[in-house]
């Protein structure tokens, strides 16, 4: 694609709906009115703070991404170096792709010392950090305000003018109430129980009903750094009570959470109802600690199936296409094929790498805080954890490139390959290898994608007897 084919693009961000972008706007018009309208691309980020939400959360950013990547673009104009990313790896990976692809960075603003952007990889590299650390310090100010003065907070009243919380009437004895009741908890299904009931009673969701409970602000205090009284609110719990609930009830709350985790990580399939062909839906039941899948159409008699039955025909199907794959066949697509799966492991590697920085960049800026333990610390185990995945997925796509550089053994290789991803990345390989899922009252009906690459095998895989819930 020739320069004249490809976009101008005009980036600008805001964090919250209530800023505008009328100040980057103009700061930008002497630029769009030297190029060609239909060249221009404008894009806006409204309400979306690059300190609080990654790349995947940024839907504009990654369409930005993809059409660099598909060489669709010629410049990319905003406003200063924090319109695009605050973190400092994002910045850095986002300027070494424009460098790849020949795209130009421009930023629109001269004021606040702001300086234009250059090819020049440490100076950009030191202007990220500082970037970095700017939206950092920003993020940490407006948390410790928003724990001293939120802009609202369940069961009080803000007086805007004396910026005092009262209790709000209309909810107040029910607040008292639930923390009364989180006080003499003392089992986890008391606490099971205890979350249905305010869940309704409060329209709120559980992780807001934990955060709740864990929230210093009932008590009238700040802990987030010491022990600080908060003269302007009204406790509805005292400071003595609300530390021997963080302290006696904690692994109640604890166990939930993990077990919600547990249960949401079962959510990797996307099965249609094989009666109304709609996508069923994934729902969770704290209390018997499991989940399913269903479909609640009215229209026709409710379906559903439980997600571990889900899980167990899922892996079933799989490991019997990967033992059935056509050696011959598959031979032929043997490099398209490793080139997908190496495609699947780097994004993976590259994942954990970035996570991996962004640990120890933690560790150094915050080494005040650590004791000689350091090594105990839960970051530091993260990270030794994300470094062994790391190297994990370096030594599969070393030994997948060998075995196909060699060409001996690539479909047992790529088997058995397969088969371990099944075990610790069944998300992965059924994205790669199961086109649709269709549930029916007493089957489960699979379509996969390469049923032409597998042996003794009809059209359709139909396993009887799943489980309904």
């Amino acid at each position: 694609m020739n320069n004249s084919q490809k976009k101008h693009v005009f980036f600008r961000r805001v964090s919250t709906a209530g800023q505008d972008i009328i100040t980057q706007e103009a700061a930008d018009l002497p630029y769009r009115e030297k190029i060609n309208q239909n060249q221009i691309l404008l894009i806006n980020e409204i309400a979306i703070s690059a300190n609080k939400k990654s790349i995947q959360e940024r839907p504009d950013m990654k369409k930005l991404i993809a059409l660099v990547k598909e060489n669709k673009i010629q410049t990319v104009h905003a406003f200063d170096r924090s319109r695009l990313f605050r973190d400092f790896y994002d910045s850095m990976q986002f300027f070494d792709l424009c460098k790849k692809h020949n795209v130009q960075i421009i930023y629109t603003s001269t004021g606040n010392g702001n300086l234009p952007a250059t090819d020049d990889v440490f100076l950009e590299g030191f202007l990220y950090i500082f970037s970095d650390l700017e939206g950092k310090n920003i993020a940490r100010r407006s948390k410790e305000a928003r724990l001293r003065y939120p802009a609202r907070k369940f069961g009080y009243i803000k007086d805007k003018e004396t910026k005092t919380f009262r209790f709000d009437l209309t909810k107040s004895e029910s607040v008292k109430e639930f923390f009364q009741n989180l006080g003499g908890l003392n089992s986890l299904e008391e606490l099971y129980t205890l979350m249905q009931k305010y869940r309704k009673k409060f329209n709120k969701k559980d992780e807001d009903l934990i955060s709740m409970a864990f929230d210093p602000f009932y008590a009238g205090y700040d802990l987030s750094k010491s022990e600080n009284k908060l003269q302007h609110v009204q406790p509805y719990i005292t400071i003595e009570k609300f530390k021997l609930l963080q302290t006696s009830k904690a692994q109640y709350f604890k166990t939930l959470v993990e077990r919600k985790l547990q249960l949401r990580e079962l959510d990797i399939y996307s099965p249609i109802c094989g009666t109304c062909e709609k996508e069923m839906t994934y729902r969770i039941d704290e209390a018997s600690n499991s989940a399913y899948y269903v479909c609640s159409n009215r229209k026709h008699t409710r379906l559903s199936v439980s997600a571990c039955q889900m899980k167990k025909n899922t892996e079933f199907i799989l490991k019997h296409v990967i033992q059935n794959l056509n050696s011959h066949k598959l031979l032929t697509q043997s490099l398209q094929s490793y080139r997908s799966f190496k495609a699947e492991l780097t994004q993976r590697l590259e994942e954990a790498e970035t996570k991996m920085n962004k640990i120890m960049e933690e560790l150094i800026l915050d080494d005040a805080t650590y004791s000689a333990n350091w090594r105990n610390h839960p970051d530091y185990v993260q990270n030794l954890k994300l470094k062994e995945e790391y190297d994990l997925y370096v030594q599969k796509i070393n030994e997948n490139e060998l075995a196909f550089l060699t060409n001996k053994e690539v479909v047992k290789t790529i088997q058995v390959s397969l088969l371990d991803s099944l075990k610790r990345n069944p998300e992965i390989l059924s994205g790669m290898l199961i086109e649709k899922i269709w549930v029916y009252e007493e089957k489960l009906d699979v379509e996969v994608f390469f049923i032409d690459y597998l042996e003794e095998m009809d059209g359709e895989l139909i396993f009887e007897g799943i489980e309904a819930v």
